[in-house]
C-alpha cells in the first residue's frame, strides 16, 4: 500500500492540474502561515494556544503542500520498512 502511495504522489505531482493548483493556492500557504506566526510572537501579549495551533498548520502544511517532499518522505518510509523486515530475516531463510 505504502508503495501505491508513493506512485500515486508521483502521477499527481506531475499532473498540470497539480502545478496550477499548488501556484495559484498552495504557494501561498506557508508563507501566510509563517507570517502570522511571527506576527503573534511579536506581540507583546502573546497567545501561546494561538501559536501553537499555527506552528502545527505551519508544519502540515510544509509536509503536505509540497508533492515532491511527501514523495520522498513516504518513499524513505517504505525503504525504513523494507530494512527492518530484511534485518528480521536471517539470509539463509531460518526463523
Amino acid at each position: 500500500m505504502l508503495s501505491q502511495i508513493v506512485e500515486a504522489i508521483h502521477g499527481v505531482e506531475a499532473s498540470e492540474a497539480w502545478k496550477k493548483l499548488k501556484k495559484l493556492v498552495l504557494d501561498q500557504i506557508v508563507p501566510n502561515l509563517e507570517r502570522q506566526v511571527f506576527n503573534e510572537a511579536s506581540k507583546d501579549e502573546v497567545d501561546v494556544k494561538k501559536i501553537y495551533r499555527l506552528q502545527g498548520q505551519l508544519i502540515w502544511a510544509r509536509k503536505y503542500t509540497d508533492l515532491k517532499r511527501l514523495g520522498e518522505w513516504k518513499k524513505m518510509e517504505l525503504e525504513s520498512i523494507k530494512n527492518q523486515l530484511h534485518e528480521e530475516i536471517p539470509r539463509d531463510g531460518a526463523l
